[in-house]
């Protein structure tokens, strides 16, 4: 392959990067200019004051005009749906006039007015008024409340049969007069309630309770190319408004879906715990690819996906995990995850893995509005599953285990005077903490404002936020600054929208190293002198051969470990109502990045501790990775929705897309940099030896053709179905185009005849079939690739070489899906979703060894076949319920199962297995190898069976293959004998609230799992007691013969057979592999929203909310094991408050 050259800089000194910078900066400042002059114009024609309107409509729903005084007025606008079905559509043009006004005004000529009933906008019939008094009448009066008892004002009471009525009052109380003595009928209609019919036979006061209607306005499932009635969607979706994912954690999107949907398994990372700067690896219903690790090439972007992550669609257009991670989460409107082949089929060879789609908020027609949103979260190490060994309980170990004892009397003299030195260490008080050396309460803070404005054509917002994260250990950091812009306007069918997004982030890894360098050191050395200076040999024994570094002392030098990006996206839209039914939508979008990470470790630094003699020169190391990525993308949808007669609707939609992806990164390794103060790549005294500039480059073009339908018969049978063609310039000349699929199928069985009285809302069955396809990172696997060889020149031309085999048939991995599913709701009361799938992915692109005498080992191929079982079931009870009061107690919970096998691999992938063989037949190899085989679980644990430890003499009884019991390890006796996929996972919680006050809880759970305990591995069975331990090092640990005990003997064993001590290893074995069940408290929140206080609109604020969350509160596990060994897993804390102008 061919890399391009370094970078150079410009005459003025500035780098490409700089350039660049430097003219983004000048575009957000023309950008701001603009924003500020569109601002005060559009604030003179909207001057804003309390409960004043401004609407201008032509032939206009009368729910539309309702909507925008809502908005611009506040108040909440209160009618009978049946009444609103004979208001004609309406033209109104009026500025700067009271809500009441604006509604007669619409409501003009239809037979109905609007008053204001305290709080309410009431809409009534005009000849709603009381009847006439008759000397002969008589008075009835009553009270109108909900289930709960609360009042309900603004209820229109008529006498059946005539024009006479009242509307209740602010307490829900009525008073009218009936003509005669004779039994009268009295009909009660409000907005969101059932209407209701009372025989009146006397005078005793009434006492209504009216039942609340839980028919609303259709839904939508937002699919990032179209929108689709809920109702008629066969697909299995799961859609979370901006609020719920701000109800479990208010630091990244991935943070709260991590509790809210289990399906989607967000992995926790036991190596680097909370580090802020570690994207996350995740699987939607299941990994679909291999994991044969990454190559040798250091690349620090976020160009290659993690092969089994879903697909993120940002308003409409794709997004890395990266970006989403740091995506300001009050910009969020949606989050809609789609699972089967009916919802995400319309993204054919990219969907395989699910999609995700998430909308950020859009512009809304109303005066000024800001909003500002600010917290301060306190990150605080978790150090719960590390149980080490203080000073006296290490030394006393180390005395048991014979380490100062020997037959020889000189070495038996040195070896106790070591051991007094160590003792006076301890007596004297030396009992260093080395966990919490490196770590800290980290405290962040996010700030983010936007404001918002637009009258009938033009709206805006703009918005900018500022996100620092401080990690737990000290130094590390990440900081992230976002500029949005949002522009629309509208010209009678045609809207055109633009966002702009300006992100630029900073990221700073901790100069102590990784937590395992701290957790290792014995706690009887000191990292300072007894002057209290860091000393960089923390050994109490002299001599080199007793070096003890001192990671301390590395955190105190002037390293670099910095990485940083610059994004600028823009995407813009047109949509043309053409006429009703026919809308025509486009979209560009374009993102440029750029990305730069900054290693540098100076001289001083202990890593070069080692070097002599003409390598001093090269003390001093830096690595610097320059990136860029290019985005192009484009579509154009034409779409077609309408209800034919009372029982057809049709919906179909046609499309074409094109994109472009390009990036490149480039690699510098440079050494000797004789000074910690010189950490600039110009003092280098070369590139590190026998290495030069590397990188790596990509393009990949993408061109696709799609047509989705659906079609309803009498909104109970239910029919979707989509196709798409792809064709991407990775795949072969002969399978360049692929195609994908679905079918689905629905029944709405609760809009049968025999269940329309009933109480349930819904109850649908559904079941969907299709293609999808998955995209591999490489560019450029089907071709023949070559690359220059530098070190061979020919009458003054280089030479070339081939580097990779051309494959004209490589094609695109595929994925099954079968789904089957039910929706069942009674009201706000219960909800239940319950899928049932079945996802068969076949060829994954894998290495497939081929005869040598083609000059190459392996070829890429498609060889590698999964499937993937499982169910997913989520159930939500509320057994209170209050709306007027906003009071409500909501219990939830959500399962998740996933089981998955490898099903056509084994002959392809027996060379990697036969490698993998010889990694765990080493004896300095103690953990378990991924190996790959058909019939067997992608997430296996491969050990040899064991029996436990031989009382007699202490040594391991293995199981061979055939059952047969052996002292002797083999790796060719491994078996399965786990697997890290849980029986089933989940969430449970409930969520309170009542006059403002908000509580909300999640639990996470899994059972089933298995895993190799690494800690009883590493630091109690094959302890090197030169540094710190597990307190369970003498846990049940065989001495004698005799005795019953699940561990080896401390230290080395006598083998009277061999008439020696041999230090034994452990290697992979089933003793290790663990039951992992798990109960944590993920997420706890508590709130106030102040919306029933006056002083809220005597400042002229529209909301103020304050909350306090606390994530990762504690976790019970059937495993001890040190989690985060890299980083700490940490607890967080986080204040906030949300106010809104």
């Amino acid at each position: 392959m061919v890399h391009k050259s370094m970078k150079k800089k410009s005459k003025d000194g500035t780098s490409r990067c700089g350039k660049v910078v430097c003219k983004f900066w000048k575009v957000m400042r023309l950008q701001l200019l603009m924003i500020l002059v569109t601002l005060f114009q559009l604030h003179a024609e909207n001057s804003y004051t309390q409960q004043k309107v401004s609407i201008l409509f032509k032939d206009a729903a009368i729910e539309e005009v309702i909507k925008a005084v809502e908005a611009q007025s506040g108040y909440v606008v209160v009618y009978n749906n049946t009444l609103l079905k004979t208001v004609k559509r309406v033209t109104v043009t009026l500025r700067n006039v009271n809500a009441v006004e604006a509604l007669n005004e619409a409501l003009k000529g239809s037979g109905l007015h609007c008053k204001l009933v305290e709080d309410f906008l009431v809409i009534a019939k005009d000849n709603v008024k009381a009847a006439p008094e008759d000397d002969k009448g008589r008075k009835i009066e009553g009270k109108v409340t909900d289930k709960d008892k609360m009042p309900l004002p603004g209820v229109t009471v008529l006498v059946k049969g005539t024009t006479g009525g009242v509307v209740t009052d602010t307490d829900g109380k009525f008073q009218l007069t009936s003509p005669g003595n004779k039994e009268i009928t009295l009909q009660f209609s409000f907005v969101g309630m059932k209407t209701k019919e009372v025989k009146v036979t006397d005078d005793k006061p009434l006492q209504i309770v009216l039942e609340e209607d839980v028919t609303e306005v259709e839904e939508v499932v937002v699919n990032g190319i179209f929108q689709r009635k809920a109702g008629s969607f066969t697909g299995s979706a799961l859609t979370m408004k901006g609020e719920d994912l701000k109800k479990v954690s208010n630091s990244n999107v991935f943070a709260s879906l991590k509790n809210l949907d289990p399906s989607l398994m967000i992995f926790d990372n036991l190596e680097f715990g909370s580090d802020p700067n570690k994207m996350p690896t995740m699987a939607l219903r299941g990994k679909t690819a291999f994991d044969l690790g990454s190559d040798d090439i250091d690349l620090k972007g976020s160009y290659a996906n993690d092969p089994n992550a879903p697909l993120f669609i940002l308003d409409g257009f794709e997004a890395s995990v990266q970006k989403i991670a740091d995506l300001d989460m009050n910009r969020v409107e949606s989050l809609t995850i789609l699972k089967d082949a009916s919802a995400k089929a319309i993204y054919g060879s990219k969907a395989a893995n699910g999609v995700i789609v998430i909308e950020t908020k859009k512009n809304t027609e109303s005066s000024l509005r800001i909003s500002y949103s600010g917290s301060v979260e306190i990150q605080a190490p978790d150090l719960s599953s590390y149980n080490l060994t203080n000073a006296a309980e290490k030394l006393e170990i180390e005395k048991d285990a014979g380490l100062y004892y020997d037959k020889n009397l000189s070495t038996l003299f040195n070896l106790q005077k070591d051991y007094n030195k160590k003792l006076a260490a301890v007596v004297s008080g030396i009992d260093t903490d080395w966990l919490s050396k490196p770590l800290r309460n980290g405290v962040g803070t996010k700030h983010g404002i936007s404001f918002e404005m637009g009258n009938e054509r033009l709206n805006l917002i703009v918005g900018f936020s500022y996100n620092n994260v401080q990690g737990t250990m000290k130094g590390s950091d990440r900081t992230n600054y976002e500029g949005s812009v949002s522009i629309s306007y509208r010209y009678k069918g045609l809207n055109f929208r633009d966002n702009l997004t300006i992100t630029s982030n900073v990221a700073n890894d901790s100069p102590y190293g990784t937590f395992s360098e701290y957790a290792v050191l014995n706690p009887y050395l000191s990292p300072y002198d007894e002057k209290g200076n860091l000393v960089q040999n923390a050994s109490i024994i002299p001599g080199a051969a007793n070096f003890e570094a001192n990671p301390l002392y590395n955190a105190s030098l002037n390293t670099k470990l910095t990485s940083k990006y610059l994004d600028v996206t823009n995407n813009f839209s047109v949509e043309w109502m053409i006429v009703m039914g026919w809308k025509v939508t486009g979209r560009f979008g374009i993102t440029e990045k750029r990305v730069r990470a900054d290693e540098f470790y100076p001289a001083n630094h202990l890593k070069f501790r080692s070097y002599s003699g003409e390598d001093l020169f090269r003390k001093g190391s830096y690595q610097m990775n320059e990136g860029e990525e290019k985005r192009l993308s484009g579509d154009i949808n034409m779409q077609f929705s309408q209800q034919f007669g009372d029982k057809h609707y049709v919906f179909a939609n046609a499309g074409f897309t094109l994109s472009e992806a390009y990036y490149e990164e480039l690699i510098y390794k440079a050494e000797g940099f004789p000074h910690d103060r010189m950490n600039d790549m110009m003092f280098a005294r070369q590139y590190v030896k026998d290495t030069k500039p590397t990188g790596r480059e990509s393009t990949i073009r993408d061109i696709a053709v799609l047509f989705a339908g659906n079609y309803a018969y009498d909104d109970r049978f239910l029919v979707d179905g989509s196709f798409r063609t792809s064709a991407s310039s990775q795949y072969g000349k002969n399978n360049r185009w692929g195609q994908f699929w679905s079918v689905g199928v629905g029944w709405n069985i609760h809009n049968e005849i025999w269940l329309k009285d009933s109480k349930i809302q819904q109850l649908k069955l559904r079941g969907s079939v299709g293609y999808t396809g998955a995209q591999s990172s490489e560019a450029y696997a089907s071709l023949a690739t070559y690359e220059y060889d530098l070190e061979r020149v020919y009458m003054g031309f280089l030479g070339s070489k081939l580097k990779a085999m051309r494959n004209e048939d490589l094609k695109w991995k595929e994925k099954f899906d079968y789904n089957v599913g039910v929706d069942f709701n009674i009201g706000r009361l219960f909800s239940m979703k319950f899928d049932y799938y079945i996802g068969k992915t076949k060829n994954n692109l894998l290495d497939f060894d081929i005869p040598t005498y083609t000059g190459f080992k392996t070829v890429k191929e498609n060889v590698g076949d999964v499937e993937n079982k499982g169910f997913d079931l989520r159930l939500s009870i509320t057994p209170w319920n209050m709306p007027r009061e906003r009071a409500y107690f909501t219990i939830t919970t959500a399962i998740s199962r996933n089981k998955n096998k490898i099903t056509g691999v084994s002959a392809a992938m027996q060379n990697y297995n036969d490698k993998q063989d010889e990694v765990a037949s080493s004896v300095f190899y103690n953990k378990p190898v991924q190996k790959y085989y058909d019939g067997v679980s992608l997430d296996a644990i491969w050990a040899v069976r064991s029996l436990g430890i031989d009382p007699a003499n202490g040594q391991e009884i293995y199981l061979d293959k055939k059952g047969n019991r052996t002292y002797t390890y083999r790796v060719s006796d491994q078996v399965v004998c786990g697997d890290k996929l849980p029986d089933f996972q989940g969430t449970a919680g409930f969520m309170f609230s009542y006059k403002g006050i908000e509580l909300n809880a999640t639990f996470r759970f899994q059972y089933g799992a298995q895993m190799y305990n690494q800690t009883l591995v590493d630091k109690v069975e094959n302890a090197s007691l030169k540094g710190n331990v597990d307190k369970r090092v003498y846990d049940g640990r065989w001495r004698n013969p005799g005795d019953l005990k699940p561990y080896k003997t401390l230290g080395n064993r006598w083998v009277a057979e061999e008439n020696e001590y041999k230090d034994e290893k452990t290697q992979a074995t089933s003793r290790f592999v663990q039951d992992r069940n798990e109960l944590s408290l993920s997420s706890l929140r508590v709130g106030y929203d102040f919306w029933k206080h006056n002083f809220i609109k005597k400042v002229a604020m529209e909301r103020l909310r304050i909350e306090f969350y606390m994530n990762d509160v504690f976790m019970l596990s059937s495993i001890k094991t040190e989690r985060g060994t890299a980083y700490p897993f940490a607890r967080s804390f986080n204040f906030a408050v949300q106010a809104t102008f």
